[in-house]
């Protein structure tokens, strides 16, 4: 479904009824990504799955969004659906998002579920070149980074490289103190794009945190293990 807000155009999918729980996946995603995780939380929830702007069939972001412009069309979001406060489940930029909201609009966000949440970052490579060729045709930096760097983040999603370059360079850290919500923090301990000691420090400056960490698993927890994931979020549903 297509809602169109003052700022974008939004797609996104609502599965089940019960208890709102707004699903936001990572950079290079969609809503489909997290679409395994919404069908079995619904079997008890109203999950809702977003394409933030820039992916899926949701309209592309102002070349000069960082992590606050994002975060601001989720408040228009969940004001819309009326889902105020929700239940906050992020995917790595989708956990950056969810850090950002429950620390400066606690008033939205009813409890927090983080997975491999990039809130900070050592600035990649990738981003240091792309200011080196800046001044290249797209198509040729696309060429470059598909022999150079075919994982990089930039390379997913070529059209949001100024978003990209802009958001590497946001540290959330000093926010952690400032969120109250009840927080669920998961994390694959082989995650190798969000290292597992920013799972360590998350649940250290978060007051009403939780961790669970799961072994042999990687950055795509709940992409690839979503029947784990499910059992997580219900167990922390439970919890006053």
């Amino acid at each position: 479904m297509l809602l169109d807000l003052d700022r974008k155009s939004l797609n996104y999918g609502v599965f089940g009824k019960g208890q709102p729980i707004l699903l936001t996946h990572g950079w290079g995603g969609n809503s489909k990504s997290l679409k395994s995780l919404a069908r079995l939380l619904s079997s008890k929830y109203q999950a809702i799955t977003l394409d933030l702007p820039g992916f899926g069939e949701s309209d592309d972001p102002d070349p000069d969004w960082g992590i606050e412009e994002y975060a601001g069309v989720i408040i228009d979001f969940i004001c819309e659906l009326k889902l105020r406060p929700v239940v906050f489940f992020g995917h790595s930029f989708g956990g950056a998002l969810g850090i950002s909201l429950a620390a400066k609009h606690p008033d939205y966000i009813k409890k927090l579920v983080v997975s491999g949440a990039s809130y900070k970052r050592d600035v990649p490579a990738t981003a240091k070149i792309s200011q080196l060729l800046n001044w290249l045709p797209v198509k040729l930096k696309i060429a470059i980074y598909k022999i150079f760097f075919p994982k990089s983040d930039l390379y997913k999603v070529p059209q949001l490289e100024s978003n990209f370059r802009e958001i590497v360079k946001q540290d959330l850290t000093p926010l952690l103190q400032l969120i109250k919500a009840p927080t669920l923090i998961l994390w694959g301990a082989e995650d190798k794009e969000t290292s597992i000691s920013h799972a360590y420090e998350l649940h250290k400056k978060i007051k009403e945190s939780k961790l669970k960490i799961f072994p042999e698993i990687g950055h795509n927890l709940p992409l690839q293990y979503s029947q784990k994931v499910y059992e997580e979020i219900d167990k922390f549903m439970q919890i006053n």
